[in-house]
């Protein structure tokens, strides 16, 4: 809202200071009636009366004026459209209760008249916009001119009898005071072209020599003068309608006094004129004094908490009203708003958009200090006590290290604004640490990967594209490169030597992915791309396909669904890894990328060192996924489906039937085709017994679909080999041998076999177990005995009991952290560093394995594995015959 009197010298009244329902129209609307061709756009606002009146007269103004009351506002009645016709004689014998409409319909020409009335004070001293602006008056011209007006006044001051109203008495005063200041012109603005806007505001400086008021020692008592007059309806309608921010409704407190709500409206009229006289009443003058003192230290712009604490009786408490004193001031401000605890000359919103606008276009050009953005915003009348607060009252930008920066609602415009005040590749934890906000960090991770304004610059760096620079691209991808760029061949050592010195990777790390079937080393010490036509080029096979995959099930249609247990992170939009033989089964393979569409929009399935799946966050949002739900996911032809079975409340289901729906089946299933059903589900279509299922679903990893069944099904819970029912005898059971704690051996020399067992001498196992080749191929030859002892000591170990073998120079999703081996097995991922023995990991070991725990990994270096042996053995799966 906005405070009731205007206190802006009388050069510099507007029309619409005089007619306040002006500042409320539409300005096109109003323009077709008041637009003068000598005057500027909008004058009425903008241009001091005086000016408008000397270049195209009183008369006429008041014409146009009368015609846009009558036109807009014919309601309104005389007293509140013309409030200051009651300071003046023609008002005191009008009735002011009159409405502009009847006024109008008894003769356009007297509410021309009654407007007229009102500008008689501005009939002189005007400049004429048509003509350019005269040179200023010599000062002893202005003197001449001064000294003849103070000694009319005086003269006129001293006629006036002892009966004098206040009012009358109080203009007298003002007057003289205005002839005691001369070379108040000086202070206009120049007025440029007839057209050209002239803005006309109290926040023009008074004359220099015009004393400041002073803030009054006890603003309260002075208040108290007038409110104590009113009665308990006027006081709570004032509280209500005048001193409120929000205001309370007519229809509410004419309930309240039984009164009808025009009533309540007139009451509200009568209050606020007789506010008006009292403010320049003689008894008034030392609170309406504090009221422009207040304004003056405010400025153009403050906090209600500046002015709370601008005066210690601010805070206190206006008992009669029930209000703060300070509430009624900033009610009673002259031209300021108040809203959103701002107290602002003219409009916040128009003030907020101006700032936004000019800020927003200094961030596209530098990154601004803070000392250039207080400095901008003092041109916007906010002081540096309260410039914080107007940027947050602002929106979209954050002040970052002295710096000003666009903080746009993406997560990807806050991460690029950041890198620019940075000006180098940051990491990921770094970057998230300085956007300081409630993104998780794989949200963050996800968002700025699939954004093209960012570049990989090393295994955990981020840059800006437009910086430049070679982008990382992951070890398999960057020797294709380096192969690339060397005519499709090279030497190991100079692929080795070329990617461990541009980024962070380990040489054991590019060694392992040369080992790969898809690099071929024709001659000893090079190295070239696996010809067209060779096996390692066909169709990518993983070691499990998708009906030996965990969570993988299959419709009547033969389609493979993927069921993914819906948590938290997949809800904020964070990407998650799925299993390599339902990756190949949509046609992925290490290294590709994969764009899927679906019912909202598209994600991208990448194969990097273990294939990922981006958010999913807007398709589960569509299908109304929840924490806990489970989610089963398919792909045909580049179109991804997502399907939520139907809520129920699993308290009314039994253990099998919960087991069903984690297989997609929601339905009933008789006994004796539950072995037929569920083996078609698996991929068992020839399954004829439970135990075939049962032993399939084990090998699977089905674990948590196997408990379920466990009270229906006992042989569910069984860790050895399921017997067939069909086979006439149980197959024999497997004599598991708990190995013995280890502890590390010397480092064995090149090509040595002594492998400690852990078992005593001359035991043997009843049943040979199956060794994986790929510890002889393609790991335990490429460890440096010399560094590596440690790790050729578990290696050796871990084969020889069965151990499938590990996924070799392993990196944990897209912040790149290196493992030597790991096992990405569910629900058990077990991961193995090498580190001398009792030595202590550093920070950024320290960093590793806080990152590998926090995605549900178990690492250990190798010496500290091979003391706990038979813990790792339990948790590592095991290799198949004929693998």
């Amino acid at each position: 809202m906005t405070g009731l009197i205007e206190p802006t010298p009388p050069w510099h009244h507007v029309l619409a200071d005089l007619l306040p329902a002006l500042r409320f129209g539409d300005p096109h609307q109003l323009g077709l009636v008041l637009n003068d061709a000598h005057l500027p756009d909008t004058w009425w606002n903008d241009t001091p009366l005086r000016d408008a009146i000397a270049t195209t007269g009183a008369d006429r103004i008041a014409q146009r004026a009368a015609h846009a009351l009558a036109a807009h506002w014919p309601h309104l009645m005389l007293a509140t459209a013309l409030p200051q016709l009651c300071f003046c004689s023609e008002g005191q014998h009008t009735d002011l209760n009159t409405t502009i409409g009847h006024a109008a319909d008894a003769g356009q020409e007297n509410l021309t008249a009654l407007v007229l009335a009102l500008l008689r004070p501005f009939l002189t001293g005007g400049r004429d916009l048509m003509h350019p602006a005269t040179a200023a008056p010599s000062t002893a011209a202005i003197s001449e001119h001064d000294t003849d007006v103070a000694a009319l006044i005086t003269m006129l001051t001293r006629l006036l009898p002892a009966d004098t109203p206040p009012t009358v008495r109080a203009a007298a005063d003002t007057l003289s005071a205005w002839a005691q200041h001369p070379g108040h012109d000086s202070h206009i603005p120049a007025v440029g072209s007839a057209r050209s806007p002239v803005v006309a505001t109290s926040a023009i400086p008074a004359p220099a020599a015009t004393a400041v008021p002073a803030l009054v020692a006890h603003p309260l008592n002075a208040l108290h003068l007038l409110v104590d007059t009113w009665n308990e309806r006027q006081l709570a309608i004032a509280a209500g309608r005048i001193f409120a921010q929000s205001r309370t409704s007519l229809e509410s407190l004419g309930e309240q006094f039984e009164v009808s709500r025009e009533r309540v409206r007139q009451i509200q009229v009568e209050l606020e004129k007789h506010l008006q006289q009292w403010l320049h009443s003689d008894e008034g003058q030392p609170f309406l004094g504090h009221l422009l003192a207040v304004q003056e230290h405010l400025g153009l712009v403050a906090t209600e908490a500046s002015l709370r604490t601008l005066h210690p009786a601010h805070e206190q408490t206006v008992d009669a009203l029930s209000l703060p004193l300070w509430q009624v001031i900033a009610a009673l401000l002259p031209d300021r708003t108040w809203t959103s605890s701002w107290l602002v000359h003219g409009d916040l919103d128009q003030r907020l958009e101006q700032t936004r606008t000019e800020l927003a276009e200094r961030c596209t050009t530098s990154v601004p200090a803070w000392s250039e953005v207080v400095e901008l915003l003092a041109r916007h009348g906010v002081r540096d006590t309260d410039a914080d607060a107007w940027l947050q009252t602002v929106k979209g930008f954050r002040v970052i290290d002295g710096h000003l920066l666009p903080w746009g609602r993406s997560i990807s415009d806050r991460a690029e604004a950041v890198l620019a005040l940075v000006g180098h590749p940051l990491s990921m934890e770094e970057l998230h640490t300085r956007l300081d906000d409630t993104t998780a960090l794989a949200s963050l991770r996800n968002q700025i990967q699939s954004d093209d304004r960012f570049l990989r610059r090393d295994r955990d760096l981020y840059g800006l594209r437009r910086w430049g620079g070679t982008p990382y691209l992951g070890i398999r991808e960057m020797i294709n490169r380096e192969l690339e760029n060397t005519g499709g061949q090279a030497q190991i050592e100079d692929i080795v030597t070329a990617l461990c010195s541009q980024f962070d990777v380990s040489e054991k790390s590019v060694r392992a992915y040369l080992a790969a079937p898809e690099y071929d080393r024709f001659r000893r010490g090079w190295v070239r791309l696996t010809v067209p036509d060779g096996p390692a080029l066909a169709d990518y096979q993983p070691r499990r396909d998708v009906a030996q995959t965990r969570r993988c099930f299959q419709t009547g249609q033969g389609t493979w669904w993927y069921r993914l247990d819906i948590n938290g992170e997949h809800l904020r939009g964070s990407g998650f890894t799925i299993p390599t033989g339902f990756a190949a089964h949509l046609g992925l393979a290490p290294g590709g990328r994969l764009e899927l569409s679906h019912a909202v929009g598209n994600t991208y399935l990448v194969w990097r060192n273990q294939p990922t799946c981006g958010s999913l966050r807007t398709l589960l949002e569509h299908i109304k996924a929840g924490e806990g739900d489970h989610v089963f996911l398919a792909a045909k032809d580049g179109h991804l489906k997502a399907l939520r079975l139907a809520e129920t409340d699993e308290r009314d289901l039994t253990d099998t039937q919960r087991a069903l729906r984690l297989m997609a089946l929601s339905g009933q299933i008789l006994e004796k085709d539950m072995p037929a059903v569920l083996g078609q589900r698996i991929g068992l279509s020839d399954a004829t017994t439970m135990d075939e299922v049962l032993a399939h679903l084990r090998t699977r990893g089905d674990r948590d679909i196997l408990e379920l069944f466990g009270p229906q099904y006992p042989a569910a819970l069984n860790d050895a080999p399921v017997a067939s029912e069909s086979a006439g005898t149980p197959a024999p059971e497997r004599v598991r041998t708990p190995a013995p704690e280890l502890a590390p051996a010397p480092e064995p020399a090149r090509g040595s076999e002594a492998v400690p067992t852990g078992e005593p001498a001359g035991k043997t196992h009843q049943l040979p177990m199956p060794r994986d080749p790929a510890w002889d191929e393609e790991i335990i030859p490429l460890l440096d005995p010399d560094t590596e002892a440690d790790l050729i000591v578990i290696a050796k170990a871990v084969a020889d009991r069965g151990k499938i073998a590990p996924v070799f120079g392993y990196e944990l999703g897209d912040g790149g952290w290196q493992a030597d081996f790991a096992w990405e097995q569910d629900p058990s991922k077990v991961a193995i560093v090498s580190r001398a023995p009792h030595a202590a990991p550093g920070p950024e070991a320290e960093r590793r394995d806080s990152a590998y725990q926090a995605a549900g990994w178990t690492i250990r270096s190798a010496a500290d594995w091979l003391t706990h042996l038979d813990e790792l053995l339990a948790l590592l799966p095991e290799a198949r015959a004929g693998s």
